[in-house]
């Protein structure tokens, strides 16, 4: 005999329905961008032998040498220590993604690593995770809820998005670790009794996160306020003190691990960035270069290299060649990150010129590298074109002006604020507002970093995660919209019904 389903059982089935479709679009539009020919991706310029040689990758003895014009999808795999994926030897999240792609080409019987394998473990986890994000926000209407799938995937599966995951940079890894993140916190928000293991993948999940790429670690402390703001708001799961410890732990490994991949990394590209942040950022628009340098406690004789950033040709420099001797002794040894914001702080003018200067920079997830391998095209193109219509809209028509971002975002947070306001009572609705606030103030702290951080080189790439998350902001609006719009539609009859319901009929007794 068959069964009547419940009004809980059609929601259910109609939202799985739902999801396996959104799915099924996402992986469409994946294959279009990533896998016809010619398969794109986006050249090296630089970046990759920084990690390289910790996840277990080496270049091929053929490959050649193709620096920001070619894309490279082979690589010889080399074995690894196991402490670097117990975090022990801090190490970038990356190391996940690129194991898992790794075993996948042993497994299939090739010899070397392609990024191809990649960029498909890259597309199930992005995937995945926007629709796990979508499906535990626990969207009623299943109108809004398809309306905010297709408008997130017309969206976030940008072509310009997209294209990077055929690489290895860290920028498929930190939107991905973000998406997990988010997820992991909107799952134990929704959890009525979340257990250690869900705990745990919460941790493990910020670990990608901040582990993706250097510009992330500044985002820990709004990491760890809301790892703390959901456990204390879950007190009633862990109100022991070994569950208390077993919060406690993690925070601190997390602490220790973000710190291990920050010393590392700012050894290394660390010391371009700041030669970038003093020469072609403060010294680049400086009135007063002398007097510049004697705030940032350097020689007045570094101005000679006003102007420059690290990477020219080493004839191109005056005295202070990048990573030299007397560079190292006159320069490195004396500038830190502190003296940087300091900086900053003591002349905020100066701040605001370079915020200026920064949103100019805004909105733009496409770059002048390489797309295609040598050989697939017929000559070098940076033009790329599949399935990114979002971006060009974005990088044509958005003011890219320093005060239309500040009252955009301004707008956005003023009616969440509002709403957390009403829903006092709602203790999961708070900590979905709270959570968004935190994701929303991530992206905020990535807006002056890459001026403050590394002057005016390489600004619209350092933007990714920016233009990342001011996308969400605009999905959460237009969904926002999309839902008051229907529930005035679902309204009005009701409305105009009882405006026109006709006068009951009354029985006249003369």
């Amino acid at each position: 005999m068959f069964r009547i389903k419940t009004a809980p059982e059609k929601r259910l089935s109609t939202r799985f329905l739902s999801c396996s479709l959104l799915f099924v679009l996402a992986c469409a539009i994946s294959i279009y961008v990533l896998y016809t020919p010619p398969f794109p991706g986006v050249a090296d310029q630089g970046d990759f032998q920084r990690v390289m040689g910790v996840v277990g990758l080496r270049m091929t003895t053929d490959s050649g040498s193709h620096f920001f014009r070619y894309v490279i999808k082979e690589y010889d795999m080399a074995g690894i220590s196991p402490l670097r994926f117990a975090g022990i030897i801090p190490t970038t999240s990356m190391i996940y993604p690129v194991a898992a792609a790794k075993l996948i080409c042993r497994i299939s019987g090739m010899d070397t690593f392609n990024t191809h394998i990649l960029s498909a473990v890259y597309c199930l986890l992005y995937i995945l995770s926007i629709i796990l994000c979508l499906n535990l926000l626990e969207i009623k209407k299943e109108s809004t809820f398809i309306f905010s799938g297709l408008i997130s995937m017309f969206v976030l599966l940008d072509g310009n998005y997209l294209i990077w995951f055929n690489s290895l940079y860290g920028e498929p890894m930190m939107i991905i670790g973000l998406l997990i993140f988010t997820a992991c916190c909107l799952f134990l928000i929704k959890s009525r009794n979340p257990r250690l293991k869900e705990l745990l993948l919460l941790f493990f999940a910020s670990l990608l996160f901040t582990g993706s790429k250097l510009q992330c670690i500044p985002s820990l402390p709004l990491i760890i306020y809301m790892i703390v703001r959901i456990t204390w708001a879950k007190k009633e799961s862990f109100h022991n003190d070994k569950m208390r410890l077993c919060v406690f732990l993690p925070v601190i490994l997390l602490i220790y691990y973000c710190g291990g991949i920050y010393i590392d990394l700012n050894n290394t590209c660390g010391k371009d960035t700041k030669y970038n942040s003093v020469f072609y950022g403060i010294l680049k628009n400086s009135d007063n270069t002398e007097k510049d340098l004697e705030m940032l406690g350097l020689s007045a004789d570094l101005a000679v290299e006003s102007g420059k950033h690290a990477y020219l040709p080493a004839e191109e420099y005056e005295k202070y060649v990048p990573w030299s001797k007397i560079t190292e002794e006159e320069f490195y040894r004396k500038i830190s990150n502190f003296k940087l914001l300091k900086f900053y702080l003591l002349n905020p003018g100066r701040l605001i010129k370079g915020l200026e200067y920064t949103a100019s920079q805004s909105f733009q997830t496409q770059t002048s590298l390489g797309k295609y391998e040598k050989g697939a095209i017929n000559s070098y193109t940076y033009q790329f074109n599949r399935f990114t219509f979002w971006s060009e809209l974005r990088n044509r028509y958005f003011p890219k002006q320093l005060v239309f971002i500040i009252l955009f975002t301004a707008v956005v947070l003023f009616f969440s604020v509002l709403k957390y306001i009403k829903n006092k009572s709602v203790l999961r609705l708070r900590l979905k507002i709270e959570l968004f606030w935190v994701v929303a103030g991530i992206g905020f702290l990535q807006f002056p970093m890459p001026y403050i951080g590394n002057g005016e080189a390489d600004t619209a790439k350092q933007l990714f995660l920016f233009n990342f998350i001011f996308d969400i902001l605009i999905i959460a609006a237009v969904t926002s919209i999309f839902s008051t719009i229907i529930t005035g539609i679902r309204r009005q009859p009701a409305i105009g019904g009882l405006l026109h319901r006709p006068k009951p009929f009354r029985l006249n007794r003369e």
